[in-house]
């Protein structure tokens, strides 16, 4: 145990000094996380749908921490409230990879999952993998929820991007559900992103085309 704790220590600090050049959205594709972080010291704030609000700040140039919260429009917005973290333990020149936990304490869900970025800058592959749980043991059961997410960027231009993006859940896999599918633009400025997507389960769903997503996304230095 104690070498274990040696060697994570050590990934810890000798990631921060190799930090990669940022841009505001490089840690996000739509909803899936990316294997990329800030520099130390920035933060971002991002709105989700105008509902959903998300706080998070670089510790080091590996490190977020987050908190997350429904926006306040009844009294019991702080159910929502949520804290989690990214923790970057690999970064090569064309291949990163990060861990990622959440803990909601109202209801005691936690998840826990990591997340590879491939390619030399954010605009290409991202793989991700997750579970989630209940520490109450009437709620969960033991039952582990696995999400499975993949999602690709093609910058376009140096303000625009094209970003697709795919997420299932092992409970929907094995009653057959195709998936969800989500396919968006993202314009991006100096300090400031505009994510405008649509989001469709791989099914039939006869006229039903997308449910929008909009996310907006703002650099704090």
């Amino acid at each position: 145990m104690k070498n274990l704790l040696i060697f994570g220590w050590i990934v810890l600090m000798a990631g921060t000094n190799f930090a990669q050049e940022y841009q505001i959205g490089d840690h996000e594709l739509l909803i899936m996380p990316t294997a990329y972080t800030m520099e130390q010291g920035k933060s971002y704030f991002t709105d989700y749908e105008l509902f959903f609000l998300n706080y998070t700040y670089a510790v080091t140039n590996t490190t977020h921490l987050s908190a997350f919260t429904l926006f306040p429009v009844t009294n019991d917005f702080l159910q929502s409230f949520t804290i989690g973290a990214k923790q970057q333990y690999l970064n090569n020149e064309a291949f990163k990879a990060a861990l990622t936990a959440t803990f909601t304490p109202k209801d005691g869900i936690v998840t826990f999952g990591t997340v590879f970025s491939i390619g030399k800058t954010p605009a290409g592959l991202h793989l991700g993998v997750s579970t989630a749980s209940s520490l109450d043991p009437d709620e969960s059961s033991g039952h582990w929820e696995w999400i499975y997410m993949a999602g690709y960027r093609i910058d376009v231009s140096r303000k625009i991007a094209i970003i697709a993006e795919y997420e299932n859940f092992s409970s929907a896999v094995n009653e057959d559900f195709g998936g969800l599918l989500s396919l968006g633009v993202r314009f991006r400025g100096e300090s400031m992103t505009w994510d405008l997507a649509g989001v469709r389960p791989l099914e039939n769903t006869g006229d039903f085309l997308f449910a929008p997503l909009l996310k907006a996304t703002f650099l704090i230095d």
